[in-house]
C-alpha cells in the first residue's frame, strides 16, 4: 500500500512553506511562485544540474547549491536572490556566452531565446571574460531542422529529450573540453543518423542551436510577441490525436509544439512526429480561392460559383453507370458523411472509396470475417504497447504514417529489453529487432498463416465452438510447405521458430499490422493476425492485442461511416465521371492517377490547385484547409472522437466545406435530414458511435 510523502517545512526567501519530502528546492520554489532562473532544467525532463544558473544559498553556506537537484529537508533555510547569487549567475552566463558564438542579431530565435532573456534579466550587456573564437560545424542535412553548434550551450536538454521522451537515443555528447559538442549516433550528420526527426530536441532547446528550417523569417525580432496567438489543438495526421499548441501570427501557423507532460503520463509523452510538427507548415501548392473551369483548349479560367455548380449538376445528373467518388481520409467526419450521402444517395455512385484504395476494404472485410466467430471486439490503443512483453510487427516498411508508434516500440525495446519480431520486406525497427523474418512483398499472408498454425499447435486454446472451428481450419496446414512458399531458407526457418517460441511464451504481446498486409488480398492475413492476437486473450477493454496502422489520419472515421462502399473492385475503364474531395494531398505519386485518364467529367473540391489533376479535372471548387474549419476526427483504434476547432480564419470568398457539399446535394434528388452544422455533427456522432 502506497503512502503519501511526509510533508517538510522549509523557509525560502523568508517564506515558510510546506512541501512533500524529496521535492527539490526548485520545485518547491516554483510551486509557491518564487522564481529561480534555469537553463538546463525542464519540467518534462530529469534533473541534471549542469548549467548552475539555478544556484541558491542554503543555510547560510557560502558554497552555492544547484536548486534543481537538491531535495528539501526539514528546517532548511534557502535564499534565492542576493548580490552574491546574482553575481555568480551573471558570471556563469558570461562564460556560456564567451564559449560559443552567440550573435543574437543574426539568430532566428532572437526575441524568443531563454539564454538571451537571462542576459537581459541579469543586465549582462558585455563580457568580462575572454571570448573564444573556435568555429563549430552547422548541420543542415535535415529537411526540417538545422543544428548550429556555435549556438549550443551544452545544456543537455536535447540529449535527455531524445532519450526520455522520444525514446530514440540518437543524441549524446562527444569529444572533450572546448571541443565538446552534441553528436548524432557515432558522430554522423543528421541525415545519416537514426534520427526520427520528431523535433522534440528543437522544442526544448533554450537557444537557437536547433532551429526549424520552416518559417525562419518569422523571428520575433521585429515582430512583437503580442502579435502572436497560441491555440490548443490536436494533430489529425495519423489517428493518435497528439495534443498540440499552434503558434499563429497574421493568420499563419508559424510553429507547432507538442504538449509535454511533466508527469510522463501516457505513451506519447507530448512529443510530435515530423508529420505533426513540420509537414503541417508546408504549402502543397497555389491556394484555390475561386471556382475554376478547364476550357476545351486545356486552359484553366476562374468562374463564378453558380456557373461551376451548374456545370457539375449538368454532368453528374442523369447517368446510371460509371459514377465514382473519392474522398480524402484526412477530412473531418462531417465532410466525409455529407460527401458519402451526396455520392451514394444523390448521384447513385457505384464506387466510393478513400484515395488509398483497397486498404480500408481489407480492414473492413477482416473485421466482418472475425465477427462471424468472435463478436464485439475492437482494436487496442497505442498505450498498450508500453505494457507489451513482445512486439510483433508485420507488413510495416516504415512508420511513415504513424511515426510515434515506432518511437514507442523503440523505447520499450531499449528501456525494458522487450523482444521485437519483424515480418516483412523491410526491418522497420532495425537495428533493435530480435527476430527479423525477411519475406518478399506479397508473401506476408503465407508466413502469417504458418506463424498462427505453429502457435496453435504449441499452446492449448479454450474448447469453445468458435475456437474449435478455428483449430479445424488450421490443423491441415502444412507449415513446412508454407515456409518454403514464403521463400525462407534453413537459417530463416530457425529465426521463424525462435520468433514463434517467443510469442508463444509471452503473456501480453502486441501485434502491429502495416500496409503490407492490407492489399487487395489482405483480408485473410489480417484475420489471421486477429486470431493470433486472440490466442493470448482479450484486453480488459474487450480489445484485441493488435493495432492496425491505417493509411491516413481519419481512416477509422471513414470506416465507421461506411467507406469504402458500393462496388469497390476497380475495373479499368469503369469510371466515367466522378467527384473528388481532397484535403491537402500531393497526388503526384498516387496510384489513383492512373485511374483518372479519359474521364468524361471530374470535379474536385480542394483547398489547393491540384497540379497532378490539371489535365484530368474539369471543374475545381475551393474549400478551406483543415485548420480553417471545425470538424470531428476519430482515433486510430476508433474509440475516441474529438472535435478540432478552427484555428485560422478562412478566406472570405471560400465557403465552409459542409455548405458547399449541401449546395451540391440540393442539385440532386436526395434531400437530407440535416441543414445546419449542429444537425450534421449530431448525425455524424450517432453513426460513429454505432459503427
Amino acid at each position: 500500500m502506497e503512502t503519501s510523502p511526509k510533508p517538510v517545512t522549509v523557509t525560502i526567501d523568508s517564506h515558510q512553506i510546506s512541501v512533500p519530502e524529496n521535492t527539490t528546492i526548485l520545485e518547491a520554489a516554483r510551486q509557491h511562485g518564487i522564481r529561480i532562473p534555469t537553463l538546463c532544467h525542464h519540467p518534462a525532463l530529469s534533473a541534471w544540474g549542469g548549467c548552475r544558473l539555478c544556484v541558491v544559498e542554503v543555510d547560510g553556506n557560502p558554497r552555492l547549491t544547484a536548486s534543481c537537484v537538491m531535495p528539501v529537508r526539514e528546517g532548511m533555510n534557502v535564499v534565492t536572490t542576493n548580490d552574491g547569487i546574482i553575481a555568480a549567475r551573471r558570471l556563469i552566463l558570461e562564460f556560456l556566452y564567451a564559449e560559443r558564438n552567440h550573435n543574437c542579431m543574426f539568430c532566428s530565435q532572437s526575441g524568443d531565446c531563454e539564454l538571451q532573456a537571462l542576459a537581459y534579466e541579469l543586465q549582462m550587456d558585455h563580457l568580462t571574460v575572454p571570448q573564444s573564437f573556435e568555429a563549430f560545424p552547422v548541420d543542415i542535412t535535415s529537411e526540417y531542422m538545422a543544428f548550429d553548434h556555435n549556438r549550443c550551450i551544452l545544456c543537455g536538454r536535447c540529449v535527455r529529450a531524445c532519450r526520455e521522451i522520444a525514446g530514440a537515443y540518437v543524441l549524446n555528447y562527444q569529444k572533450r573540453g572546448i571541443q565538446n559538442q552534441i553528436a548524432f549516433d557515432l558522430d554522423v550528420s543528421r541525415s545519416e543518423s537514426s534520427c526520427l526527426e520528431c523535433g522534440v530536441c528543437m522544442q526544448l532547446c533554450p537557444t537557437g542551436a536547433i532551429f526549424s528550417r520552416y518559417r525562419t523569417h518569422r523571428s520575433v525580432l521585429g515582430h512583437p510577441k503580442s502579435a502572436r496567438q497560441v491555440k490548443d489543438s490536436f494533430c489529425t495526421g495519423c489517428g493518435l490525436m497528439c495534443d498540440t499548441q499552434l503558434v499563429i501570427e497574421e493568420n499563419h501557423v508559424i510553429r507547432v509544439d507538442g504538449c509535454l507532460h511533466s508527469d510522463h503520463d501516457g505513451p506519447i509523452l507530448g512529443q510530435l512526429c515530423a508529420r505533426g510538427r513540420f509537414e503541417i507548415l508546408k504549402t502543397p501548392g497555389h491556394r484555390l480561392l475561386t471556382p475554376m473551369i478547364r476550357e476545351s483548349d486545356g486552359t484553366w479560367n476562374p468562374s463564378s460559383w453558380k456557373v461551376a455548380m451548374d456545370r457539375i449538376e449538368k454532368n453528374m445528373n442523369g447517368f446510371n453507370m460509371g459514377i465514382f467518388g473519392l474522398v480524402s481520409s484526412r477530412c473531418a467526419n462531417e465532410q466525409i458523411m455529407i460527401f458519402r450521402d451526396m455520392m451514394l444517395k444523390g448521384w447513385k455512385a457505384d464506387y466510393l472509396n478513400v484515395l488509398e484504395g483497397p486498404s480500408l476494404r481489407s480492414i473492413a472485410d477482416a473485421w466482418t470475417e472475425l465477427g462471424k466467430t468472435f463478436l464485439a471486439l475492437k482494436e487496442s490503443h497505442a498505450g498498450r504497447i508500453l505494457d507489451a512483453d513482445h512486439v510483433l510487427v508485420v507488413g510495416v516498411s516504415a512508420f511513415n504514417t504513424q511515426p510515434a508508434i515506432g518511437g514507442i516500440i523503440r523505447r520499450i525495446v531499449l528501456e525494458k529489453g522487450v523482444p521485437a519480431t519483424v515480418i516483412g520486406s523491410v526491418d522497420a525497427i532495425s537495428p533493435r529487432t530480435r527476430h527479423y523474418i525477411r519475406v518478399t512483398p506479397g508473401k506476408e499472408p503465407v508466413l502469417v498463416q504458418a506463424f498462427l498454425a505453429q502457435v496453435l499447435k504449441s499452446q492449448h486454446q479454450p474448447g469453445t465452438p468458435a475456437w474449435e472451428s478455428v483449430l479445424s481450419e488450421f490443423e491441415s496446414i502444412d507449415i513446412q510447405k508454407s515456409l518454403s512458399l514464403a521463400g525462407l531458407d534453413a537459417s530463416d526457418q530457425e529465426i521463424f521458430q525462435s520468433a514463434v517460441n517467443t510469442f508463444a511464451h509471452s503473456q501480453s504481446p502486441i501485434i502491429i499490422a502495416g500496409r503490407g498486409v492490407m492489399g487487395r488480398f489482405g483480408v485473410n492475413c489480417l484475420r489471421h493476425l486477429m486470431l493470433l492476437s486472440l490466442t493470448k486473450g482479450i484486453l480488459p477493454e474487450n480489445a484485441l492485442r493488435m493495432i492496425i496502422l491505417k493509411p491516413d489520419g481519419n481512416s477509422t472515421g471513414s470506416l465507421k461511416l461506411g467507406i469504402p462502399a458500393g462496388n469497390t473492385i476497380y475495373r479499368p475503364g469503369a469510371w466515367q465521371r466522378g467527384v473528388m474531395l481532397l484535403e491537402d494531398e500531393n497526388l503526384s505519386d498516387s496510384l489513383v492517377l492512373n485511374r483518372l485518364n479519359a474521364l468524361d467529367f471530374l470535379a474536385v473540391i480542394t483547398p489547393y490547385f491540384p497540379e497532378a489533376l490539371a489535365d484530368k479535372a474539369h471543374v475545381l471548387i475551393p474549400r478551406p484547409v483543415g485548420l480553417e474549419e471545425e470538424g470531428t476526427y476519430t482515433s486510430l483504434n476508433g474509440q475516441e472522437n474529438r472535435v478540432r476547432q478552427a484555428a485560422l480564419d478562412r478566406p472570405d470568398q471560400v465557403s465552409e466545406s459542409w455548405q458547399t457539399l449541401l449546395a451540391l446535394i440540393q442539385r440532386t434528388e436526395f434531400h437530407p435530414g440535416y441543414a445546419r452544422w449542429k444537425d450534421i455533427h449530431t448525425s455524424v456522432m450517432r453513426e460513429i458511435r454505432a459503427g
